[in-house]
């Protein structure tokens, strides 16, 4: 499901974001952003949103900041990007309840910005694969994912 609030997982649990530096991009007007989303760059406005499963839309990376809505008056409000290259703790649907080794390595793909999955489809995105579990992890249904660096890909890259 989208997100419709802050995920707080990115604030606790990422790894290898010691030398990851946000940028700042404008939120597409109307478009609401949560802490944790997965955004991409609207084809028409050339601003962020997020992710909707518009693969024809070019990707930019995650929201890291509290929540934000686009406006179209000056100042405009922008979002806090990172692109990838991090690991973190997400629910993945499709995961197996057993042991999450026998998913390892399998990729994982977006289909709106807060929901991940090992399905890829015509609507969907690779954002990365699956590395693991974590100690306090329900099995099924969390995993630590590797998010690899989504700057400028489109569906299916």
């Amino acid at each position: 499901m989208a997100l419709s609030t802050d995920n707080t997982w990115r604030d606790t649990v990422t790894k290898d974001l010691e030398n990851i530096l946000p940028v700042s991009e404008i939120v597409l007007s109307a478009a609401v952003l949560y802490r944790g989303s997965f955004c991409t760059r609207d084809t028409t406005a050339g601003e962020i949103k997020p992710y909707d499963g518009t693969v024809t839309d070019r990707a930019v990376g995650w929201h890291f900041g509290k929540s934000v809505t686009g406006n179209a008056s000056a100042p405009r409000n922008t979002a806090r990007i990172i692109a990838g290259g991090f690991q973190a703790r997400y629910p993945v649907t499709g995961l197996h309840g057993t042991t999450l080794a026998t998913d390892s390595g399998k990729k994982v793909y977006a289909s709106n910005d807060g929901t991940l999955t090992l399905t890829g489809t015509t609507a969907t995105m690779r954002v990365g694969e699956v590395m693991g579990n974590d100690s306090g992890i329900t099995l099924g249904t969390n995993a630590w994912v590797r998010f690899r660096n989504m700057a400028g890909k489109v569906g299916g890259e």
